[in-house]
């Protein structure tokens, strides 16, 4: 049985472990449905199975994780939203032995390659080059980084979280899936993502669940913002945001808006499993993503050695860390692709990605690799996709096209573009804006000036 499962405390309780929509899950009716879809599967699977789960914010996603832990397999949690393509490339990547769709559990290949460690589960990251890398996670990372976060937040079993991170994510499954169960609370699930349509379901499902602590990312929060005061929010006493940088303005309207509760900024990733740093209650540093957790070591380089206060470096950690399926992690730093700077008393400030990453919405996303796909369109001659700022996203992508000279501008073949962009990638991939140019200004090396674009008049 996993080590992960037995340190959580799935009780036989009749204390309400999952709240959704309407539903209420008890400890016991969790704890049985984890056995009997676990009891299932070991008549199907076999030990160390790799299996591919359908991403959903449903509690039969958690039922499922868990049940395949329970089992001996071991649950790919991949990112929501992709298209067929980008499930093949992660299926193969994985060599993954099953896939669960639905109801339905297809057997794709019983030969079972082991993992060095005591593997427990595998994430997807956003994809630093375009292409998400798989990190297999055990007990160590899983647990020192959740026990050590909710120790710090003063999590008890009178709280009720509550949050819209996706269960998939190493941040949504930290948040909902295992610090609940850690700590004996109610943990409540949003259905779906956030949106301009649906942020007053959020709002009521804080009002009617009494949620005291808050998970979500600054779009949401943006989002809710312009609803929140009709709403009574007096419950929450943590708001948690990560994905993207707050900002000291929403913050204060934030705080604004919900005196009583304290806004706990943090930075993490897939490889830490949760976070890394955090501003905890009583200690808040408003813009800032907070003090080194106990259980990490964060430093700041300049591509050799620390740097001292106040100066801005690459962002690099050491503690607890899942390995890549397809390399051993082996250095002693592991660098998050940020640049940020630690102040003389330790909180550490985040200022941009060392690359050309575009943060929309929470996620995490390459323009490359949209630049790759528009270039597969026979009538598009160059293309460059850019991140530019958006009061209720963080950034909104946008894609530069220069087009063959056998094809004009028109917001016909626009519209044709943007329909091409969503059968490749996932929706949160696909930019908002195209503009057509006449050329993409590149450096002497050939490398594209992606802040010196002019759209055609």
């Amino acid at each position: 049985m996993s080590s992960t499962l037995n340190a959580l405390t799935f009780t036989d309780s009749t204390k309400v472990a999952i709240l959704y929509r309407d539903e209420e899950i008890t400890y016991v009716d969790l704890n049985q449905r984890i056995r009997q879809k676990s009891k299932n599967l070991r008549k199907i699977i076999k030990e160390g199975y790799r299996i591919v789960l359908e991403s959903k914010m449903h509690p039969e996603f958690i039922v499922n994780a868990f049940a395949v832990m329970q089992a001996g397999g071991i649950p790919v949690l991949k990112p929501p939203f992709l298209r067929p393509n980008e499930d093949g490339d992660i299926i193969n990547d994985i060599k993954a032995n099953m896939i669960q769709s639905g109801g339905e559990w297809n057997i794709l290949c019983e030969k079972v390659e082991k993992f060095d460690n005591d593997s427990e589960i595998i994430f997807y990251t956003s994809g630093t080059t375009g292409k998400p890398k798989g990190v297999v996670h055990t007990k160590d990372t899983i647990l020192t980084s959740c026990a050590t976060e909710g120790k710090l937040l003063d999590i008890n079993s009178s709280d009720v979280i509550g949050g819209t991170i996706p269960l998939s994510f190493t941040y949504g499954f930290g948040a909902l899936a295992i610090i609940p169960f850690l700590f004996n609370t109610k943990v409540s699930i949003f259905h779906s993502a956030p949106s301009l349509n649906n942020v007053n379901e959020i709002l009521e499902m804080i009002e009617k669940n009494n949620i005291s602590i808050f998970y979500s990312t600054p779009s949401t929060y943006r989002m809710m913002l312009k609803e929140a005061k009709e709403y009574e929010l007096s419950s929450l006493r943590l708001i948690v945001t990560a994905g993207e940088m707050l900002g000291t303005g929403l913050y204060h309207r934030l705080r604004r808006l919900i005196p009583n509760a304290q806004i706990i900024e943090h930075l993490g990733c897939t490889e830490s499993f949760h976070a890394i740093c955090s501003n905890v209650p009583g200690n808040v540093k408003p813009g800032s993503i907070g003090l080194e957790l106990p259980c990490y070591n964060v430093k700041i380089f300049d591509g050799i050695n620390e740097c001292p206060p106040n100066v801005l470096g690459k962002l690099a950690f050491s503690g607890p860390v899942g390995s890549y399926i397809s390399e051993k992690n082996v250095q002693k730093w592991n660098y998050t692709g940020d640049i940020a700077y630690k102040d003389s008393e330790g909180f550490i400030w985040f200022v941009s990605r060392n690359d050309n990453m575009i943060k929309t919405a929470g996620y995490l996303v390459s323009p490359h690799e949209i630049e790759n796909i528009l270039q597969m369109c026979p009538l598009v001659s160059e293309a460059m996709v850019s991140g530019v700022p958006d009061s209720m996203i963080g950034q909104k992508i946008r894609a530069y096209i220069v087009l063959d000279d056998q094809c004009s501008p028109s917001e016909t073949f626009k519209q044709d573009l943007i329909n091409f962009l969503k059968s490749k990638l996932a929706c949160y991939k696909v930019p908002e804006d195209i503009q057509f140019v006449k050329s993409i200004p590149k450096n002497e090396r050939g490398k594209i000036i992606r802040n010196n674009i002019v759209p055609n008049p």
